[in-house]
């Protein structure tokens, strides 16, 4: 009796601590780990209202539409990427961007919807350009949020208890955010004379991320009797920037007003539960792992494809070199890099416009 007690005492100690590592886990990506040596993010209702993370779609391989004679969507969503970081550094904003170059190894949408998840920004902008359409496409995700009255007869639960988020559904919990955003955002473009649509699209990354949401795709601005500007103009670029960004002070100003962190900020309190630089530095310690596993991952790729090349059988012309010879050319030979290896880039729905 005793060793068969012993052995349900460890099973049972067991099992305790897999649940308690399960729960650690809410909206991971699937296939990928929580790195233990990265701080954990802040409580999901700790928004930090001063932070935007920017994304811009597609990267290496993934080279998104051609939007004309060698220009490429990849090149043109970090171009706008780049304005918007300006504008909004300037009004006081934190920007945390998804990758600030054309990287050979590109983040995959799950990465990047890790980097935003533990940045806990004021709004995600996930941003596209397209050739076909007009004016500024707007697009949320189409998953529904959590039925107000679930749960009601049930005995009540704290509101610090956890309860796990499916990866997939990670967006549910702030979709209702996200379409007044869209709405902010279509009204402010409005008042500034830019044609805008919104809809509601399954684009990633949008569905994998915990915070208010949003995939701006850029198309031609018409103009009346002559020929629409395209998204590469500088200036079309820059009245986008400067109108998202007066935008979203208005909704900083709304969501610090209305937060449960209001009360502490409006009494001038010197308690700062989420600061940017904090949220700011988790980010990029996600982008730098997520960085660091796609070289490893292209590092692999490389030596494989080395160690599975056939070697080269000297000829019949070849009796008389030199042993040494052979080695010092096998070596050489051996020494040439190897093309890295990519994973391919978030890839939106093909819907209104959407590359």
């Amino acid at each position: 009796m005793i060793p068969t007690r012993k052995v349900a005492a460890v099973l049972i100690a067991a099992l305790a601590v897999a649940v308690a590592a399960a729960f650690t886990l809410r909206a991971q990506p699937q296939g990928q780990t929580l790195n233990p040596t990265q701080a954990l993010p802040p409580a999901a209702s700790e928004m930090n209202r001063n932070l935007v993370v920017l994304d811009p779609a597609h990267g290496g391989q993934d080279v998104g539409a051609t939007l004309g004679d060698k220009i490429l969507e990849k090149d043109v969503t970090l171009a706008i990427v780049a304005r918007l970081r300006a504008a909004m550094t300037a009004a006081g904003f934190t920007v945390v961007a998804t990758r600030d170059a054309d990287s050979a190894t590109p983040l995959t949408s799950d990465q990047r919807a890790e980097i935003a998840n533990r940045a806990h920004a004021l709004a995600c902008l996930v941003i596209h350009a397209t050739a076909s359409g007009s004016g500024v496409h707007l697009y949320t995700s189409a998953l529904q949020p959590p039925d107000a009255d679930e749960g009601a007869g049930s005995p009540s639960t704290s509101p610090t208890a956890f309860v796990p988020v499916p990866w997939d559904m990670a967006q549910a919990g702030s979709v209702s955010q996200s379409l007044r955003l869209v709405s902010d955002l279509s009204a402010a473009l409005g008042k500034a004379n830019l044609p805008v649509v919104a809809g509601r699209e399954p684009v990633r990354p949008l569905d994998n991320m915990e915070c208010p949401a949003v995939a701006i795709e850029l198309a031609p601005l018409p103009a009346a009797g002559s020929v629409p500007t395209p998204v590469t103009d500088g200036n079309y670029q820059q009245r986008i920037a400067g109108t998202l960004t007066t935008a979203l002070q208005a909704w900083r100003d709304q969501m610090s007003s209305s937060g449960p962190n209001a009360a502490a900020t409006a009494k001038g309190s010197a308690v700062v539960t989420d600061p940017a630089a904090q949220a700011q530095a988790a980010a990029q310690a996600a982008r730098t792992a997520a960085e660091a596993a796609g070289r490893a991952t292209a590092r692999r790729s490389a030596a494989k494809t080395t160690a599975d090349k056939p070697k080269a059988v000297p000829g019949s012309q070849a009796g008389g070199q030199d042993q040494s010879d052979k080695d010092k050319a096998n070596s050489e030979g051996n020494a040439a890099p190897a093309s890295p290896a990519t994973e391919p880039g978030d890839q939106p729905a093909q819907t209104g416009g959407t590359q």
